[in-house]
């Protein structure tokens, strides 16, 4: 199996099914994100949360260089 190969090969449809299609994916988004409104930003707040915490502390300059 190659690499490149697309993951979406999209077939040859007829107009309408297209639009029935990208009607139903718009529904379908809209609704997702309407259910799972509060989840999504506490997600990415957790995932900022653990980046903060998990940033090493920048060390203090030092006075006198060793050598």
């Amino acid at each position: 199996m190659t690499e490149d190969a697309d993951p979406f090969m999209f077939l040859d449809m007829p107009d309408e099914a297209v639009v029935a299609i990208d009607q139903f994916l718009e529904a379908f988004y809209h609704r997702f994100q309407n259910h799972y409104f509060a989840q999504m930003p506490r997600w990415y707040r957790a995932i900022d949360q653990r980046e903060h915490y998990n940033d090493p502390m920048p060390s203090r300059p030092l006075l006198d260089p060793p050598f």
